[in-house]
């Protein structure tokens, strides 16, 4: 595996030489803050994390990502207490493998407190087909493949796939844009008796409306059905405990000023099990980002 993670970060680093040299670059950077709590866990209490990510590209064909996150839960009654690292490194490339396509490629790599799941490493791929009418976005559809590979404690690995779309449903100079996501999951746990988890298909649908007018922009959004070690956000986010998701739903505002910087704060709400018993876990967000 790390053979693998290593040809990976030389191939992408390699396309992004080649046209990095002779081309100028936009970055965006952003910093992101969350509280988490977990109402009802007789586990956990609450945590905090921190996450900086960094895009640079050239606006047009492509694009590096890279996200590094720290997290630290606080547990109940003696238990030890999880610090955790996240890196995710991703490449896009859009309209130069073929026209009206975007393919992204990436890693996230995960050291943790948490022995099941310490050096778990996910690779990610996603095709998105893009149709274009007169030069303006109508729509999106295309497919997210992940696979995450655990083998500190006992070794498993898991597969998701998440199809997805994205359509326009308007865009003007008064009304602002009003855009609707879906996304599906299917999630394959390999050796799932192994780690004692009650079943290896899981399932689930989830869907967002945004919208942007002027310099603000929201989104309200939720989803249905079971979720372990789903990985979510493009593969920037990975559930890595042993808990099954029930559904949830979510909020996010934000508002972007002249120079370009922008503040937002999500909210989201999620229902889970964790041995056996239901608990509610609160994730609040604040992010500032910039555009160089």
């Amino acid at each position: 595996m790390k053979k693998l993670i290593l040809f990976i970060l030389i191939m992408c680093l390699g396309c992004f030489k080649a046209w990095a040299g002779e081309t100028k670059l936009n970055t965006y950077g952003a910093l992101y803050g969350t509280y988490l709590d977990y109402s009802g866990s007789k586990l956990k209490d609450n945590g905090y994390a921190v996450t900086g990510y960094l895009s640079i590209g050239d606006g047009i064909n492509h694009n590096i990502q890279i996200g590094i996150a720290s997290t630290h839960i606080n547990y109940k009654n003696n238990h030890s207490d999880l610090d955790q690292q996240d890196f995710t490194f991703a490449y896009l490339n859009t309209n130069q493998i073929l026209k009206n396509h975007s393919f992204t490629l990436g890693i996230h790599y995960i050291e943790s407190d948490e022995d099941l799941t310490d050096h778990g490493c996910t690779l990610f791929f996603d095709g998105t087909y893009l149709n274009y009418k007169n030069n303006e976005f109508k729509w999106s559809g295309g497919l997210g493949i992940y696979y995450s590979n655990y083998d500190e404690l006992i070794s498993f690995d898991v597969l998701q796939l998440t199809p997805h779309a994205t359509f326009k449903i308007f865009s003007d100079y008064q009304k602002g844009g009003l855009y609707l996501d879906a996304l599906g999951y299917y999630i394959y746990v390999d050796r799932s008796n192994k780690i004692e988890i009650d079943q290896s298909n899981y399932y689930s649908l989830e869907g967002d409306l945004r919208y942007y007018y002027g310099k603000y922009d929201f989104k309200i959004g939720g989803w249905i059905g079971q979720q372990v070690f789903a990985v979510k956000n493009n593969g920037f986010v990975v559930y890595n405990l042993k808990e099954e998701y029930k559904g949830g739903i979510y909020g996010e505002m934000g508002y972007t000023f002249e120079n370009g910087l922008r503040l937002s704060f999500n909210l989201g709400v999620n229902n889970y099990e964790e041995n056996g018993d239901s608990a509610i876990q609160t994730v609040g967000t604040f992010s500032i980002s910039y555009k160089f």
